[in-house]
């Protein structure tokens, strides 16, 4: 296990041009969200919008999932010249197009099955919650409800106000409710932990390559889940780090590209493991 985690960094640091198309398909996703946040005043135009975002989703993952299976597939390669490596790499920009022909349908597809999840998912989680924990009583459901009226609510210094006005008993009561939400995510990133690579490497359907990669998932259910658990605690450090880095600009970019760096390796890391286990 420890190898693998080796190879993923030794292959991101070669192919490090993957963060390139990453974050330049996030940034035009930001622009175009905040451009149709500002104009959507019909029904008309928040279909538009939302499928907009749909097909623009569709055609970045098809395109840059393909291009770090092609990473994946040059690691397997012995290059004499480092020259030889980086112009390979480079390399990997000619093949967007047919990743795009390949798999911008499965990826759109992938979109709208992540949605019916979240539907099915919420109701279940909203009663095991209600079920575990509970809910408010009426004055405390009250008092919240004049908080968040609060126009300044949606700032941070409402957000502070709001947080210092809760009472223990309401803070701890929220605590649980987030661990829940928490673990509930982190059992479907889990289950969905396989599901790109299936769908690269196996077969183009979503729905097929969701029922077999969760297969998979439990065939190999203790390295799978090694791997789920130590990239999990790495990324809620990262994130716990970047939460603090926002108070100054230079470490709020610094941990900015160190958080774009680590999507690239978890990525390149589970197509790793996935070409290892299934693809000899």
């Amino acid at each position: 296990m420890r190898e693998l985690f080796k190879q993923a960094s030794k292959v991101t640091n070669n192919n490090i041009i993957l963060a390139i198309p990453l974050i330049l398909g996030i940034k035009m996703l930001d622009l175009y969200t905040f451009f149709s946040r500002m104009h959507m005043d019909s029904n008309h135009k928040v279909l538009l919008a939302s499928i907009t975002v749909l097909f623009m989703s569709g055609v970045i993952c098809a395109l840059w999932f393909y291009m770090v299976k092609g990473a994946v597939d040059l690691s397997k390669k012995v290059f004499v010249l480092d020259v030889d490596r980086a112009n390979a790499s480079l390399g990997l920009f000619k093949i967007i197009p047919e990743g795009i022909g390949k798999f911008f349908l499965s990826f759109v597809g992938v979109y709208m099955l992540l949605f019916l999840i979240q539907i099915i998912a919420t109701p279940i989680v909203y009663l095991l919650g209600v079920n575990i924990i509970g809910t408010l009583d009426e004055v405390s459901t009250q008092q919240l409800l004049q908080l968040a009226s609060d126009p300044n609510f949606a700032t941070n210094a409402g957000m502070a106000s709001f947080v210092e006005k809760l009472t223990p008993a309401q803070i701890v009561f929220f605590g649980k409710w987030s661990l829940l939400f928490m673990a509930a995510t982190s059992f479907v990133m889990y289950l969905l932990m396989l599901w790109v690579p299936e769908i690269i490497y196996r077969t183009s359907n979503p729905l097929v390559a969701l029922f077999t990669s969760i297969g998979k998932l439990f065939k190999d259910f203790w390295n799978t889940f090694r791997i789920f658990l130590s990239l999990w605690f790495m990324g809620f450090v990262l994130l716990f780090i970047y939460t603090f880095a926002v108070i100054n600009p230079v470490s709020y970019i610094l941990v900015s590209i160190l958080m774009y760096y680590f999507m690239v390796y978890v990525t390149v890391l589970i197509f790793l493991y996935y070409a290892d286990r299934y693809e000899k």
